[in-house]
């Protein structure tokens, strides 16, 4: 956001940024790459510890907010988060991401902007805190409400059948296009048509609920759902109505106006801007988000949108060239590129990331496939390396970790290609069987690499999945 899209430049931003939503992700990655994906993982994009490089990022706010002259906040802000990192340090880890970004957010709005945050109720009042510190307590507009039915009711609580969307704006000068919605009456003499009172007119309609007139539409949203069998859901556990953000789009924007969603994952802010005509960005962590994307916009329209013409996809390396400028990417932290690598990497051949970027044991994520025909799960271990040289205590690494972790088999990715060595130290590690049936035995490479080259080429792991799915 900050170096490639200019300040002042967004007519609406939403977003629906990710908090106690571990097992959420597991779902895309199952539901896209075709494999399994046990419930207790961990995907990396919702991890929240307090590390080291998040306590620097608490100093590095309070520095931002004194060059935006805003040192009452700043103030605020360095005792609410010491007194935070001894009561709730994960909460105190998700605002200080949080507080960095929606600040150039901020920054990017137009002064006719707004900006609609959705959460639950975990975080939402940490949230509107952070939000009035950074937008100004004058520029708040709403509590949104969003009201459904789901199935499920708890018998130590209410039923927790709501969603809260922060609405700010950046100044007092933000677009806003009043809605109407229906207000039925319970009167058994009121008609279709319109009636005096006295003060005015009033026109009444009819439908198959009854007898209705429109009012301004209040903070609380009736809004449905999306059920299992809808076909508007593509296995994003989060995902949001596709109601909900064509009425936050229609409130704010008018046709050709900019949308923006920084945390779009499965897409539906770009896809109902698109519906409404409106021009959009969308940014997400998750790389398979993007082809996920992609393939929802083909398929509602297919006619209209067109990659190179209509869109172009930034970030995802798709030469050699631009993996290598990836690996060296600049940011702050001086590791930042070699973890994007492995990102792409591990989602490129169908695999989870790992949570952590520090005392993961050299696991820096895995594939998990089924190694039998009863859908027994087995896991292959995943390392990537960014190093220009190589060598052999790499793959001797791998096999110990493989082995501690009782893991079926071992895959190293690397941006360089591999030794001699290395290559007959995979060959010596020996080979996993998958029985197929009564008498079929199928083998397979324990320990296995593959290069950021072959990856590019369109490689994958062989791995026992792979005949278990086609056979399905």
């Amino acid at each position: 956001m900050e170096d490639k899209i200019p300040d002042n430049s967004i007519d609406l931003i939403y977003l629906d940024p990710p908090f106690n939503s571990n097992r959420n992700y597991n779902r895309i990655y199952s539901t896209n790459v075709g494999q399994p994906v046990p419930e207790e993982a961990i995907a990396f994009c919702d991890a929240w510890e307090l590390t080291e490089e998040k306590e620097e990022d608490i100093k590095t706010f309070y520095d931002k907010l004194i060059l935006d002259d805003n040192e009452n906040f700043a103030k605020f802000w360095l005792s609410w988060t010491e007194a935070l990192k001894y009561s709730n340090s994960k909460i105190l880890s998700y605002l200080v991401f949080m507080a960095l970004r929606l600040r150039v957010m901020r920054n990017k709005l137009k002064d006719t902007g707004s900006l609609f945050l959705h959460c639950d109720a975990t975080a939402s009042h940490y949230i509107k805190i952070l939000l009035d510190g950074i937008f100004g307590i004058k520029n708040f507009r709403n509590e949104i409400v969003w009201h459904y039915k789901t199935g499920g009711a708890s018998k130590r609580h209410f039923s927790r059948k709501h969603d809260i969307i922060l609405w700010y704006s950046k100044n007092n000068f933000y677009n806003f296009y009043p809605m109407k919605e229906k207000s039925y009456t319970k009167s058994k003499y009121r008609k279709a048509g319109i009636i005096n009172y006295g003060k005015g007119n009033a026109e009444f309609f009819e439908d198959e609920k009854g007898v209705y007139n429109l009012i301004n539409m209040h903070d609380v949203w009736d809004i449905s759902y999306i059920n299992s069998q809808a076909k508007e859901r593509l296995g994003y556990p989060t995902q949001k109505p596709l109601e909900l953000l064509e009425r936050i789009i229609k409130a704010t924007t008018k046709e050709g106006d900019i949308v923006m969603d920084p945390f779009c994952g499965c897409g539906t802010t770009l896809d109902a801007a698109q519906k409404l005509n409106r021009k959009w960005i969308g940014i997400d962590i998750c790389m398979l988000s993007v082809s996920l994307i992609e393939n929802r916009l083909k398929e509602n329209y297919p006619l209209v949108v067109m990659k190179g013409r209509d869109y172009t996809v930034d970030g995802i390396p798709i030469t050699i060239e631009q993996v290598e400028e990836l690996i060296h990417k600049s940011e702050k932290s001086k590791n930042e590129g070699r973890y994007q690598f492995q990102y792409w990497a591990v989602e490129k051949v169908g695999g989870f990331a790992s949570t952590k970027k520090s005392g993961d044991g050299g696991i820096d994520g895995s594939i998990y496939f089924y190694k039998d025909e009863k859908k027994t799960l087995a896991k292959m271990i995943l390392s990537v390396k960014s190093n220009k040289k190589l060598q052999a205590s790499f793959i001797r690494d791998l096999i110990g970790t493989m082995n501690n972790n009782d893991a079926e088999m071992a895959g190293l990715i690397s941006y360089a290609n591999p030794t001699q060595e290395m290559i007959n130290e995979c060959k010596n590690a020996g080979r996993f069987k998958m029985k197929d049936g009564l008498f079929a035995d199928y083998e397979f490479d324990r320990v296995q690499i593959l290069t950021a080259e072959d990856i590019l080429n369109g490689r994958r792991f062989d791995l026992p999945y792979t005949r278990i799915l086609k056979k399905s």
